[in-house]
């Protein structure tokens, strides 16, 4: 991702974690319009198998894994069997270590 960012004439640096023009933390994303230029659409896609031993799965984005850890997450959201209440506790946790 870096040499592609690299190649079309963009930089990424270290700020706290890597950023695309020193400012944005993903180097995929829709409609970046100042970025544009270097952050793609295009997806990058990974197949996993999922079986009945998988008892949940956290799917979130940096403003939840740049404050929590896998296993600090897990920790939270284990002992809740409702996904909504899930989702909104690890919400609710990230958005207080922002504000």
């Amino acid at each position: 991702e870096r040499q592609r960012i690299e190649d079309a004439g963009g930089f990424v640096m270290w700020a706290g974690t890597w950023r695309v023009g020193g400012v944005l933390a993903v180097s995929r994303a829709f409609g970046d319009k100042l970025l544009k230029q270097y952050v793609v659409a295009d997806p990058e896609i990974k197949e996993e198998v999922v079986d009945s031993s998988l008892e949940f799965l956290i799917l979130a984005s940096d403003g939840l894994w740049d404050v929590v850890s896998n296993e600090e997450a897990v920790a939270m959201v284990k002992p809740i069997v409702d996904s909504q209440e899930a989702a909104k506790k690890l919400l609710l946790f990230s958005f207080q270590i922002f504000v």
